[in-house]
């Protein structure tokens, strides 16, 4: 019974760990099922395949977390991680239970005081070290680079270090485990962890180091492409200074005549289009001087300056000074960006393509709006926002499912998506404060 008693509370150690580490990703009812389904399998086999067991409902944790996630080597590590974390804290309790308070490993097994305290303290030093990877991930704030590049690496290792702890286990198992045997292992296994924990902090650094480097890279880009569109409105205005004087003069014979027949019709057809010039969508973007992040104005101007190249009726407006968003550069110009380019990408195909941005400055933070002209037969929002689906053909939808996961990766900053009579709006509020939490509402 009491042995029972501790592979229930270790099942559910094993699932609730998971949810820990992977903080908001799992709803309450995938974190239920895989509570439940891992204390049934694990109560049914103990009795007949004992520590083996652990192995089914890993596979069973697996194949719960994929279908929740998507990503097959994430849902094979973070399960991986929670069962080498469990190994860890069995044989560290096993350490203080023969150290500190003079136990056996045979007590553990017989007195049922010993055994409830002992499956407690696996699971909250188990809860402890899975919080550790939470605070480590959320510290790693370029973590899907890093898992695309070395999960399967990480992936293999924790497998291999699963294999070598069981083999020891088993071997334990075979000699009885002896107090010496249990020492002896605890000391190799805090070893092995020890240097995995290493190899994940170098990966880790090395990961770090690379995307400061492309932000560098790419806020430098940034800054280039809004230098350039500097230069073609100061070249553009040039031109209209340098042909300012002989404007006017061709006038002047028409006034000195008096003829202001052809003085309208020459206004109307030649001065009313060059004032519609002076008037478009590039002399507009005046209002961003008012934007103060280089690097975002840098990714507006060259977004807004593009739709207006494609004859969409583009608008920015930034009424007061934005000196600052709590968001980093480059996650927030990625943002930006997709947002003007579906908005751009949408616009063109309607019959009065419009794009209209707006900063507003608010007393908690920034609100970024862009709105778009969009055609009656939109998907719905949930479709839109589903990796992989694109209005635009076969493995195109990434955009917006990109966005949704970078805005999950930051606390302050909300995503609010409404489609109102013909026009599609995204609102990206970005709060000065990390106190709100992360929410995406759809509208």
């Amino acid at each position: 019974m009491l042995l029972f008693l501790a592979a229930i509370i270790q099942m559910a150690t094993f699932s609730l760990s998971i949810p820990i580490m992977l903080k908001h990703q799992l709803s309450k009812s995938s974190i239920a099922f895989m509570f439940v389904g891992s204390i049934i399998i694990g109560y049914s086999l103990f009795g007949v395949m004992g520590s083996a067991s652990s192995f089914v409902v890993l596979f069973f944790l697996v194949i719960s977390l994929y279908f929740k996630l998507r990503k097959i080597l994430l849902s094979i590590l973070f399960p991986t991680i929670t069962l080498i974390f469990m190994v860890i804290s069995d044989y560290m309790c096993g350490i203080i239970n023969i150290n500190v308070f003079g136990g056996s490993s045979a007590s553990i097994h017989t007195n049922m005081f010993y055994t409830v305290i002992y499956v407690t303290g696996i699971m909250i030093m188990t809860f402890l070290l899975s919080a550790l990877v939470r605070v480590l991930l959320t510290k790693l704030k370029n973590h899907d680079a890093f898992f695309r590049r070395y999960g399967l690496f990480l992936t293999i290792l924790t497998f291999f270090t699963v294999v070598i702890f069981y083999i020891n286990i088993w071997i334990g198992q075979s000699q009885g485990f002896s107090d010496d045997n249990i020492q002896a292992n605890s000391i190799l296994f805090l070893f092995y962890f020890a240097l995995l924990i290493g190899v994940f902090v170098i990966l880790s650094r090395t990961i770090m180091k690379e995307a400061a480097m492309q932000n560098q890279r790419e806020q430098y880009e940034q800054l280039t492409e809004y230098t350039e569109n500097l230069e073609h409105l100061y070249t553009d205005m040039q031109k209209f200074r340098h042909d300012y004087i002989n404007i006017l003069l061709s006038m002047s014979e028409y006034i000195r005549h008096k003829d202001m027949d052809q003085l309208q019709a020459y206004f109307e057809q030649k001065i009313m289009p060059i004032s519609q010039g002076m008037q478009s969508n590039t002399y507009k973007l005046g209002a961003l001087h008012h934007l103060k992040v280089q690097e975002l104005k840098g990714i507006i101007s060259a977004k807004m300056i593009k739709a207006q190249e494609l004859h969409i009726d583009a608008i920015i407006e930034v009424t007061e000074p934005i000196e600052h968003l709590h968001m980093d550069a480059v996650p927030l110009c990625r943002c930006v960006g997709i947002l003007l380019d579906n908005a751009i990408e949408e616009a063109i195909h309607c019959e009065l393509p419009t794009v209209h941005m707006a900063l507003i400055r608010q007393e908690h933070g920034t609100l970024i709006v862009v709105s778009n002209s969009c055609r009656e037969a939109t998907p719905e929002l949930y479709q839109l926002f589903e990796k992989g689906f694109s209005t635009k053909g076969s493995n195109r939808g990434l955009g917006l499912s990109n966005l949704r996961e970078i805005v999950s990766q930051y606390k302050q900053v909300i995503l609010d998506t409404q489609r109102k009579e013909g026009t599609f709006i995204q609102l990206l509020e970005v709060f000065d404060s990390s106190v709100r939490g992360t929410e995406d509402r759809i509208g």
